[in-house]
């Protein structure tokens, strides 16, 4: 026999059990006797742990899958595609050359900015795209390059007394272009390199420099046979469009 006293809501309860055996009970509470029957507890492997309950939102996140971040290069101006040098699956470096593609009669090299492996390949030879338009996906290697450190400015000194000015010298008169066809910049850029020189015999489709524009570098080819007249500028000059480049005769 078991004896239990407790106290509910203020009231006293005194109650013994007597077990009769098998699944029932003789319950007594304040006096009066009731034959109860026990449920009986479940074997513990029927109900699961406190560990193994846990909701889907507890469960610990899956693991990231292997590899960096999947990157997206996109088309930088509109054009149509000439030719794709890559497939899934693929390895490139950066500054690998992905595809080309040709924009304002121009062929554009389009190339990887970050190494890694390709994941797919949205662009085809003869497509056209639009600026923007996703081109290919490249699972990136590893984690991206850290910020360069900014270095701390120089401390200020003493102002130096201003030297006193001299006369500038008269501005040199600009060189009249010569006569003939007037290779202009399509676009604004960067002179790369310059593939020909004055008095050079050139045919069409002859590739007569090379300029950098929107990270990508873009061959000016003649539209005509002709003698290279006049070099209008050099390698490392920056152009703005239609900006004079070369003049063929």
């Amino acid at each position: 026999m078991k004896e239990f006293k407790f106290t509910i809501d203020g009231h006293k309860f005194s109650t013994t059990v007597n077990e009769l055996g098998g699944d029932l009970a003789e319950v007594t509470v304040n006096g009066t006797t009731f034959k109860v029957q026990i449920e009986k507890e479940q074997p513990s492997a029927a109900r699961p742990s406190a560990h193994q309950i846990v909701s889907a939102s507890q469960q610990p996140a899956a693991a990231p899958a292997a590899g960096g971040a999947l990157q997206v290069v996109k088309s930088p101006l509109p054009g149509s595609i000439v030719k794709v040098n890559v497939k899934v699956g693929d390895t490139v470096k950066v500054g690998d050359e992905l595809l080309t593609m040709e924009s304002m009669k121009m062929e554009n090299s389009v190339k990887s900015e970050f190494a890694g492996v390709v994941k797919a390949v949205y662009a085809e030879p003869g497509k056209n795209v639009m600026q923007e338009d996703k081109l290919i996906e490249i699972a990136a290697a590893g984690a991206p390059a850290a910020a360069p450190q900014s270095v701390p400015a120089p401390k200020a000194e003493a102002p130096k007394p201003a030297p006193a000015p001299q006369p500038a010298p008269a501005p040199m008169p600009a060189a009249a272009p010569a006569a003939g066809l007037k290779v202009t910049s399509p676009l604004p850029g960067s002179v790369v390199k310059v593939q020909v020189s004055e008095g050079q015999t050139v045919k069409k489709g002859d590739t007569l420099l090379i300029l950098e524009s929107m990270k990508m570098e873009n061959p000016v080819l003649a539209e005509q046979d002709g003698v290279v007249k006049q070099i209008a500028v050099s390698a490392g000059q920056n152009v703005m469009q239609d900006d004079l480049l070369i003049v063929l005769g």
